[in-house]
């Protein structure tokens, strides 16, 4: 059962969103389709039908940051007013928005998190619809061509290990993570000097933010600039490849079975496999969601266990360590 106190929070917003939208605010059926409730997060999201319309409520409690909550709102109606017209590719439109309560209101999409489908359907032709999805939103706002950079990357992981190296930074298995480091460093060069593509990204494309039916919609922006592509594609390919990809069919030093990689690469036709953005970052951010894990076994939730275990496994593949 939804918190109720949540729930109560949420419908307290709906009179002045619903104004703001044009709609009634009475005679909707209510549903929950999503909650979470953790130490930092409070959120809720609401189902609302009537005949001929269904809509969601959500209601963020926890953290308090408004100015964090329109800048999100707002990131949402910038890719929903440049996002292309194209079939069985859309945004949910957002339809209203209260700041202040840190609500809104927006169309409700058809559609599941890819995330579960994976698990009883094949998974190419998800990652292509996928990879079709993210390619239109790419191109919705693209920027130039530039030169790709390795440098910004390693010295961020630099950092990292400075700090687990002067003991104010923890992460587990600190001398596998080491090692694996040792060898995104090594093997950077190949990825210097290439050229890649910049673009207005997504900031948190995760498989929770794709939803596919007969359609596929994206949802869940973060304000950002424009940035190497491969920063989105790592992010929603590594959650897939340590979710879900068999990673006995991972080539060693590869990310991803080669299969899927290029079941994706079908659909999203910005950048192809090879390029260095996508190269160079797909690898560091099997590094980040390493380190971004607690280091104590105990502090992990039964998700954070199975991801730290997963990821294991696949930084055998990726880093041989």
């Amino acid at each position: 059962m939804p918190d109720p106190a949540l729930v109560q929070a949420a419908l307290a917003a709906l009179p002045a969103l619903a104004e703001e939208a044009g709609l009634p605010a009475e005679g909707w059926q209510m549903r929950p389709l999503s909650e979470r409730i953790d130490a930092r997060v409070a959120r809720i999201l609401l189902r609302l039908d009537r005949p001929g319309m269904s809509l969601v409520l959500k209601h963020e409690a926890r953290p308090h940051r408004p100015e964090a909550f329109a800048a999100a709102a707002g990131a949402h109606m910038e890719a929903q007013a440049a996002f292309p017209t194209a079939p069985g590719l859309g945004i949910p439109a957002l339809l209203a928005v209260d700041i202040d309560r840190q609500s809104l209101l927006m169309e409700h999409a058809a559609a599941r998190p890819i995330g579960p489908l994976f698990e009883t359907a094949p998974h190419g032709p998800l990652l292509t619809r996928a990879g079709a999805w993210v390619g239109a939103f790419h191109s919705a706002r693209p920027g130039t061509r530039r030169i790709f950079q390795p440098k910004f990357t390693l010295r961020y992981l630099d950092r990292i290990l400075g700090e687990l190296d002067a003991g104010t930074r923890a992460i587990a298995a600190p001398d596998r993570f080491r090692a694996a480091a040792a060898a995104q460093i090594a093997g950077a060069d190949r990825f210097e000097g290439r050229e890649t593509v910049a673009a207005r990204l997504h900031g948190d494309l995760h498989l929770r933010n794709i939803l596919v039916g007969e359609a596929v919609w994206g949802i869940d922006f973060t304000p950002g600039d424009m940035a190497p592509v491969g920063h989105d594609l790592a992010r929603l390919l590594v959650d897939y490849a340590t979710l879900h990809a068999d990673h006995a069919q991972i080539a060693s030093g590869d990310v991803l079975p080669q299969d899927a990689e290029a079941a994706f690469f079908e659909g999203y036709r910005v950048v192809g496999a090879n390029d260095p953005s996508v190269g160079l970052l797909l690898r560091h951010r099997v590094l980040a969601d390493w380190w971004g894990l607690p280091a104590d076994p105990g502090a992990r939730s039964p998700a954070q266990a199975r991801r730290f275990e997963r990821l294991q496994s696949l930084a055998d593949r990726t880093f041989g360590v």
